[in-house]
């Protein structure tokens, strides 16, 4: 096999490639397949990260941030045995960002906004 070529996300042509290894990657079907789909999307002013999560209660689902990288955790109801998780890499830091989610009839949906700040308090995000 070879090398996985990596790109510095800090570059502004590296955030396209960088989007494009995300989508590119063989692993990101099989998750989508074991855990749960996971989706990225780039407008002018936002990231839109949106997670499938079908039969989820919202108390189920914990969203937590860890310098780049969001983590979405789904801990298992009386049925399942085992909690889901995916973590999403992002191209900066997302402890100074301003996050946004919602989650309506299975879809998760969490919005961080490009051109933002704001002193959090802990890394727990709360849906809204």
């Amino acid at each position: 096999m070879g090398k996985k070529k990596q790109s510095c996300p800090s570059e502004l042509n590296g955030i396209e490639e960088w989007m494009n290894q995300f989508f590119q990657d063989p692993f990101t079907g099989f998750l989508d397949e074991y855990t749960f789909r996971v989706d990225l999307f780039e407008t002018s002013c936002e990231y839109i990260i949106e997670a499938q999560l079908e039969k989820v209660n919202k108390n189920q689902i914990e969203l937590k941030i860890n310098k780049d990288c969001l983590f979405i955790t789904i801990y298992p109801s009386k049925k399942e045995q085992e909690k889901k998780e995916r973590s999403v890499f992002l191209p900066f830091h997302l402890e100074d960002k301003v996050i946004q989610t919602s989650y309506e009839k299975g879809i998760l949906e969490v919005t961080i906004l490009k051109d933002s700040k704001v002193k959090r308090k802990g890394n727990i995000i709360k849906i809204q």
